[in-house]
């Protein structure tokens, strides 16, 4: 075959990939810093061309991944609570327990949705990812105008992008006392940590995120403030609380986990036979 796959940690794709494959193996796709989950490497050039058109072009590929985030995601408060219109009812679109999409019949339908919120660089925590705002939009302009490095001023000049995705509850769980949903994930746009940024909006960031959650170095809430996000006409009615970021930090830092964000499934076309690929 001219395509293969590894399923391991970010930091540890390098040693596991060299007792595995050619030294001239040569990766299609990557993972964030502490996700885990399947990864790609081409084993010759012309595989590879192929693969990163695909990946690029968003041709035949396709991605799942699965989280654990902070709190209960309970679609039904989002959907009584949408009768409040607060601005922010086109940011993420609910479907029920009853209306929503499950392939696995084995599996509880809790419901889902799909958050679109534009995604831009964040002018005050570089070189992370926030929600775009007018407001920032605007400090950026003028953050921009300051810089006097060329590439930096480059990167930072960049106009938001939108952003989607997709997302399914599989569960309400309990981690070392700690209340999380896991979630299935898929991402319809492929931004930079789209999916810790889009969490961290609707109040409810990943588990272990030491960019995008508690105390974390990215601007907190996606970029939010805590009134649009927490408040009495917040957009998020089952925000995870302070008290349980807080803690759950705690919790990650004392067992030495990391984010909890896996790559679950993948799809592409094969670059020789076209035919559909899954790794899972």
């Amino acid at each position: 075959t001219n395509t293969a796959a590894a399923t391991t940690t970010a930091a540890g794709t390098t040693e596991a990939i060299t007792t595995l494959f050619p030294r001239d193996s040569m990766i299609v796709h990557r993972l964030d810093m502490d996700t885990s989950g399947i990864v790609i490497f081409a084993r010759n050039r012309m595989a590879m061309s192929k693969l990163h058109k695909s990946f690029r072009e968003r041709i035949g590929t396709k991605k799942v991944y699965e989280a654990l985030l902070l709190g209960w995601l309970d679609i039904d408060k989002w959907i009584d609570s949408a009768e409040d219109d607060n601005g922010d009812s086109q940011a993420v679109e609910t479907e029920n327990k009853h209306t929503s999409s499950n392939n696995n019949n084995d599996t509880p339908n809790l419901g889902g949705g799909e958050i679109n919120l534009p995604l831009q660089r964040d002018h005050r925590h570089p070189p992370f990812m926030r929600v775009s705002t007018p407001e920032s939009e605007s400090e950026a302009l003028r953050a921009v105008l300051d810089l006097n490095h060329a590439g930096y001023k480059k990167l930072m000049a960049k106009n938001p992008k939108p952003s989607t995705t997709h997302f399914r509850i599989l569960s309400h769980e309990s981690w070392f006392g700690h209340e999380v949903t896991r979630v299935e994930l898929t991402p319809i746009t492929g931004r930079t940590h789209q999916l810790r940024v889009h969490c961290a909006a609707v109040g409810h960031p990943i588990l272990g995120d030491s960019a995008y959650g508690f105390c974390g170095e990215a601007h907190p809430n996606g970029g939010f403030t805590d009134e649009v996000v927490r408040g009495k006409m917040g957009m998020s009615p089952t925000c995870a609380t302070f008290e349980l970021r807080r803690d759950a930090e705690e919790t990650v830092r004392k067992e030495g986990r990391t984010m909890c964000l896996h790559a679950r499934r993948l799809t592409v076309d094969h670059p020789v036979t076209g035919e559909d690929v899954l790794f899972e």
